[in-house]
């Protein structure tokens, strides 16, 4: 009976080691499985990550501050030029790349971000492999121990430096329009005595209101105070683009008759003509026009002649 007990108690243990053995055979394949389809997955998200920042058109650093380990991406270093084994992974080459006036910026920028938690967004210049400095955008994120002390630090970087480059250009071309039009404007009374009592007063370029009035307050102070009994407006070369610039024109040759100077008009645009029928203007209803200078002109002084005569 005892021999049983001890056949029997060793035919079970030998059963519950082939399904402990069993078990542990389904479990390790079991992990192998699941640790196999994490690191798929683990690369799919690489990938898609990778690819992100690629059409995203920005560099990614992303900076171990307990290591001192930073991780340039290859749009990061292509920013300026480099190849992905170009540019060492720690932050002293990115310092390094940094030009020294902008330096301390940056390091200020950062250390504020660290310890105020201020945003971290800072532009700067770079040197590229070609010795050129690019203008950079940095914005980036700290993460924070429990203790309060920064141990990871990452963000973009986006190179500015077309889009600063355009926007200089952009200035400088406002700014020779500005230039021109405050030159035309300081120019823009060009009152030309031309005998016998007749003024001549060619407009170039655009007419703004503010123009128009510069222009009404000069023309009538010189026809009063010269006793002018004649004037030509040659509108050759000007432009009336600004809403009110006929209004003001319209002023302009109403006050001269009331001053006693008869007011005569040439080189009116056909543009301007029909937009003068369209608003049903009766601009020219008592004001001579002609179609150069040179037909006004005759015509005044024949009418001075005619009234010396008389």
């Amino acid at each position: 009976m005892q021999c049983y007990d001890l056949a029997n108690r060793e035919t079970t243990t030998r059963a519950q080691r082939r399904v402990m053995s069993t078990t542990d055979d389904v479990s390790a394949t079991d992990l192998a499985t699941r640790c196999a389809l994490l690191e798929q997955q683990l690369a799919a998200a690489r990938t898609r990550f990778e690819l992100i920042l690629e059409a995203s058109n920005d560099g990614v650093w992303d900076w171990d501050l307990t290591r001192d380990e930073v991780m340039f991406s290859r749009r990061w270093k292509s920013i300026l030029g480099y190849a992905p084994d170009e540019v060492e992974d720690h932050s002293a080459a990115f310092f390094a790349l940094i030009h020294e006036d902008d330096r301390p910026r940056v390091n200020a920028a950062v250390q504020a971000h660290f310890e105020r938690k201020a945003p971290y967004d800072v532009q700067f210049r770079m040197l590229a492999k070609s010795g050129e400095y690019r203008i950079i955008r940095a914005r980036g994120q700290a993460v924070w121990s429990d203790e309060g002390v920064p141990v990871r630090f990452a963000g973009t970087h986006t190179d500015m430096t077309e889009v600063i480059a355009r926007g200089r250009e952009q200035l400088r071309a406002q700014e020779l329009i500005n230039a021109q039009r405050e030159t035309i404007r300081s120019l823009g009374t060009p009152l030309l005595d031309l005998g016998d009592g007749v003024l001549c007063l060619p407009l170039i370029g655009a007419i703004d209101p503010q123009r128009a009035a510069d222009l009404t307050s000069t023309v009538l102070s010189r026809v009063s105070g010269d006793g002018a009994r004649a004037l030509i407006i040659d509108l050759t070369a000007a432009m009336f683009a600004a809403e009110g610039s006929i209004a003001h024109m319209l002023k302009l040759l109403r006050a001269v008759t009331l001053l006693g100077a008869r007011c005569s008009v040439c080189g009116l645009s056909p543009e301007l003509a029909r937009e003068l029928a369209e608003r049903g203007v009766e601009l020219l209803q008592d004001t001579p026009v002609h179609r150069t200078l040179g037909a006004a002109l005759r015509a005044a002084l024949r009418e001075r002649a005619d009234e010396r005569d008389s």
